[in-house]
């Protein structure tokens, strides 16, 4: 529970908020710090043009907005900086300076830490962690009705439920490793932190895999005894986390050994290991997911759910209604005869690996904005598999296709400029009762917003096919 001392006011502060951002996080934040009495201004690298669908929805709120650039003078009259989760620490030098000289710099995720007055519960990890938080919510609202579920989820930000929140509160938080830079808060650890894998990703960001991990590693930090940390134990970089922090480890995963308590898998069951007892929770048909990865996320949502006590018949219950995640690997509609799937959350090499574990004969959309990882492993499936692929423009597409060349693929390497192209090149290319999948293993910018729009765009379209 959060004593009223620990609740830093924005009252009469000058607030620079870095990064309005197209999300709507920012929005949200906007809101939040004018309510609370902040004297706010919002500045962003973007044009006033690109920002309109944001500022649309601040008309009337006392803010005054810098966009198109930032100014030195709003750097040096801020008293607190608030910035978007995009923006890197590492490259803006008027940031380093601001924290030199002393000024608090916070994130939508640490005020939230900060003001929160309930119960946290975390969530990170490379891929799987929206499926987890997703499923892991449903499950905890039913046993616990003062359930939130938040953060890097396209579902409501963080300090819009803020005000809604009470000592009784649970809220489960996806965290991105973007979010988790500002974290942990001092005195403000999470109850429960999940880490679903770790692979390679936001190398561009973070600058290696260690680093990497080192971020992901805060939403351990600062944990007790009281706390609770849930690991997979087939990911040996999360297995080094139990050195993280305080907290009392709980594990997962399908290679669980005999000897090791946690929630695994036991012939066609899931079962949860305790004491020397094994316990069957549910059996796996239940659950309607494909793949081994999305197997891990129901192991990591059920772990957390048993470490909260929550009676076997209610896990069954959600487990049996829970449908996915939308953008991820989601069957938007069957046309023509070609199922068409919208993975435009695959934003890494090893997301569309997964994908193509399940559709091994698809034709895939992929390529776009480089995060500095390597494309060699897909290169070499996608030759050995043979498949078909269609190419979305930027530097990721540059190195996956020079990789493709070097490893003599024998198909034309098409580049397309718009979704309406790519997806004209896919169908025409696909075989009878051949997928068609968008799962572009690469970050969406220039072509796209973000890879929400490049998923809603791939949906328009899909949709209005005879």
């Amino acid at each position: 529970m959060v004593r009223p001392s620990d609740r830093q006011s924005f009252r009469g502060q000058r607030v620079l908020l870095v990064g309005l951002g197209l999300h709507g996080g920012g929005v949200a934040t906007v809101r939040w710090l004018v309510k609370q009495g902040a004297v706010l201004r919002v500045t962003d690298l973007k044009s006033a043009a690109e920002l309109t669908s944001s500022t649309d929805k601040l008309r009337g709120l006392r803010a005054t907005f810098h966009f198109g650039g930032y100014l030195r003078s709003d750097w040096r009259w801020a008293q607190r900086i608030v910035v978007n989760p995009a923006i890197s620490p590492k490259t803006h030098p008027q940031l380093k300076a601001a924290e030199r000289r002393g000024t608090r710099v916070d994130n939508e995720a640490s005020i939230f830490m900060r003001q929160f007055p309930g119960l946290a519960i975390g969530v990170t990890g490379t891929r799987g962690k929206t499926t987890t938080t997703l499923l892991l919510g449903a499950i905890l609202k039913k046993f616990h009705r003062q359930t939130i579920v938040s953060g890097n989820v396209r579902e409501v930000p963080m300090l819009t439920y803020l005000p809604q929140t009470k000592s009784s509160t649970w809220a489960v938080l996806e965290l991105s490793s973007y979010q988790l830079e500002r974290l942990p808060v001092t005195g403000r650890p999470l109850h429960v932190a999940v880490m679903t894998n770790l692979k390679v990703d936001h190398v561009n960001r973070h600058g290696s895999l260690t680093a990497y991990a080192q971020t992901k590693y805060n939403i351990f930090r600062g944990q007790t005894s009281k706390d609770v940390k849930v690991l997979n134990w087939d990911d040996p970089v999360c297995r080094r986390a139990v050195k993280i922090g305080q907290g009392r480890v709980i594990l997962f995963g399908k290679k669980l050994p005999v000897k090791v308590d946690g929630v695994t898998v036991k012939g066609s069951w899931v079962v949860e290991r305790k004491q020397k007892k094994v316990v069957k929770l549910f059996p796996l048909q239940i659950w309607k997911l494909p793949g081994a990865h999305n197997l891990e996320n129901l192991l990591a949502a059920t772990a957390v759910a048993r470490a909260m006590n929550v009676p076997p018949s209610i896990i069954v219950q959600l487990v049996k209604s829970f449908h996915g995640v939308p953008y991820r690997q989601q069957l938007i509609r069957t046309c023509r005869g070609h199922q068409l799937i919208n993975d435009t959350a695959a934003t890494s090499p090893d997301a569309t690996l997964a994908a193509i574990a399940i559709y091994p004969r698809g034709v895939y959309i992929v390529g776009g904005t480089d995060k500095a990882l390597n494309f060699r492993h897909l290169a070499r499936v996608i030759v050995d598999r043979d498949i078909q692929t269609v190419f979305l423009p930027g530097t990721a597409t540059m190195k996956l296709q020079s990789a493709l060349r070097r490893l003599k693929y024998g198909r034309p390497l098409v580049t397309t400029h718009s979704m309406t192209a790519a997806l004209r090149v896919a169908l025409a290319l696909a075989r009878p009762k051949q997928e068609i999948v968008l799962s572009p293993g690469a970050a969406s910018f220039g072509l796209f917003v973000h890879e929400f729009d490049r998923g809603d765009q791939f949906n328009r379209l899909i949709r209005r096919l005879p």
